[in-house]
């Protein structure tokens, strides 16, 4: 409710208010998922009904048809984006152009504005084409089921020569390190959670990067970047766990690591089978 409600204020700045009590519910404080029913009070902070020119003007037109042309698949019930690179998925206090910002020119034919399901830094970007709670859970669902076969590319240095397929079982556990929380392989910590990645070289170029598919089987916090780290190698792009890119890097900046294909099953019946074509800077970077 909140969120449809406040829809400018990113999702962050919305958990903060339930954090601190800005948010009541009959008077007293609530958490996110608590639902509201009819003749149910609700108080919102003042921020809630602020905006920004950009936004009571509508959605960026530039923005909007840089999403339309990356439309992966529209029935209805589903809508999946192939996302951009850069672009956030939610607003903040420093992030105004973002796909949260654009949904409302994907309202349906019964006035239904898109609702979020899954969040990625890249690729393969799902959401309900509706506001059905229950199509927006079964979807949630099927992402932490799995079966949901997700399957990433990512250009790697330093990969050992002798490492052209396998599994990557090393169990993960989030620790704090140098004041930075960070996520760490360690087989003896009593809470590290189980987790493996099935890896595959798909291409080695002259310059010693390789070219990966990644396919996690368990969807842990940062997890393809700590194991390709845990076997030795390197994700371009990836200032905390990998390598960041020297300042005259000859193709774009970015993390090179992209959500090429998603197979899950669709809250309709069936599989719903998605892929996102990889970007031309893979390319550039694999010989830069």
């Amino acid at each position: 409710m909140v969120k449809s409600l406040a829809p400018h204020v990113g999702f962050g700045a919305q958990q903060k208010w339930f954090r601190t009590g800005q948010v009541r519910l009959n008077g007293k404080r609530v958490k996110g998922a608590e639902r509201v029913e009819i003749d149910d009070l609700l108080r919102l902070p003042p921020q809630a009904q602020r905006q920004n020119a950009r936004e009571e003007q509508g959605p960026d037109p530039k923005l909007v048809e840089q999403l339309t042309q990356s439309v992966l698949h529209d029935d209805g019930s589903v809508l999946a984006f192939n996302k951009p690179s850069g672009l956030a998925v939610q607003g903040g206090s420093k992030t105004k152009r973002h796909i949260d910002g654009v949904l409302p020119a994907f309202t349906n034919d019964a006035g239904e504005v898109p609702r979020l399901v899954q969040r990625t830094r890249f690729g393969v970007l799902v959401r309900a084409a509706t506001q059905d709670r229950e199509m927006a859970a079964a979807l949630t669902k099927a992402f932490a089921a799995r079966d949901a076969k997700k399957t990433y590319f990512a250009i790697v240095t330093h990969w050992p020569e002798d490492q052209d397929a396998g599994v990557i079982d090393a169990p993960l556990v989030k620790a704090r390190v140098g004041g930075e929380e960070r996520v760490m392989v360690d087989f003896d910590h009593p809470e590290a959670q189980s987790a493996q990645t099935f890896f595959r070289v798909e291409q080695r170029s002259r310059s010693g990067r390789v070219l990966m598919a990644l396919e996690p089987r368990t969807g842990r916090t940062h997890q393809l970047r700590v194991h390709v780290l845990h076997v030795g190698g390197a994700i371009l792009g990836d200032g905390k766990y990998g390598v960041r890119l020297p300042s005259d890097w000859g193709a774009p900046k970015r993390l090179y690591l992209h959500a090429a294909s998603l197979e899950i099953d669709h809250p309709k019946g069936g599989q719903l089978e998605l892929h996102a074509p990889l970007p031309s800077a893979f390319k550039e970077a694999l010989n830069a």
